[in-house]
């Protein structure tokens, strides 16, 4: 298994310690090197060493195996291993208490962590998830932009929050899709009958998500155009 770098690979075994509840001490540490040895008398190891030739850094020796007890208080659980973990909850529920983090830590690994810690590892998913989310509204020009090239004849359209422009910034508040394909299919063999639902975005980036929906001959619904509004009005 081969690493970016060390960090990356100390990021790794953060995760691996979490999930295997063992408690890893670091043995060396160096600009090329990283040892990982277990409790006394536990014969795992694992050295991560850098390669001249290469690129990275990669493991040369690992034994995986233990004779020791689990931890359930480990200091190698750090932040960013256990960010790791709660990605995925977080950006589903950004309102996941710190409390409900503790009790899951407890539940999937027997982990104990300070709230302190965990208030640590919360504001870090936040603020990836904040910054992925500005990445990608900021490609929504250059999408746009694509779709035109590659099937000519789509519709996007982007509206800008005014209030935003007039505070001097760019806010995203609407957005409509219709890919050409879709109107060709619609109209080739469709019956002339849509139909209008809608959403609500309950994640990070509130709204609706407004589909029109026809129906092929075999019954199957079929996508002709979504949008992303802020509500759900006769104008949008």
């Amino acid at each position: 298994m081969t690493f970016k770098d060390l960090a990356k690979a100390k990021e790794v075994i953060g995760y691996y310690v979490v999930s295997n509840k063992r408690g890893l001490q670091v043995d060396k540490s160096d600009r090329r090197r990283l040892r990982y040895k277990c409790q006394v008398g536990c014969p795992f190891k694992c050295l991560i060493y850098k390669d001249g030739k290469d690129q990275g850094v990669k493991i040369k020796t690992c034994r995986d195996e233990h004779e020791c007890g689990k931890v359930f208080e480990n200091r190698r659980a750090t932040p960013a291993a256990l960010a790791h973990n709660f990605k995925r909850k977080i950006q589903n529920n950004p309102k996941f208490k710190v409390k409900e983090m503790k009790v899951d830590l407890e539940d999937r690994f027997s982990l104990n962590v300070s709230d302190s810690k965990l208030k640590r590892v919360k504001r870090m998913v936040l603020e990836k998830l904040e910054g992925s989310y500005l990445d990608e509204y900021n490609k929504l020009e250059a999408y746009a932009q694509e779709l035109g090239e590659t099937n000519p004849g789509t519709d996007v359209v982007i509206q800008i929050s005014k209030d935003a422009m007039e505070e001097g910034k760019r806010g995203f508040l609407r957005m409509y899709v219709c890919f050409q394909a879709l109107k060709n299919g619609f109209k080739a063999g469709l019956r002339p009958f849509i139909c209008l639902d809608g959403t609500f975005l309950k994640g990070k980036c509130k709204g609706m998500l407004l589909v029109v929906v026809a129906q092929d001959s075999c019954k199957h619904v079929y996508p002709l155009a979504w949008a992303v509004v802020d509500k759900k009005t006769k104008r949008t």
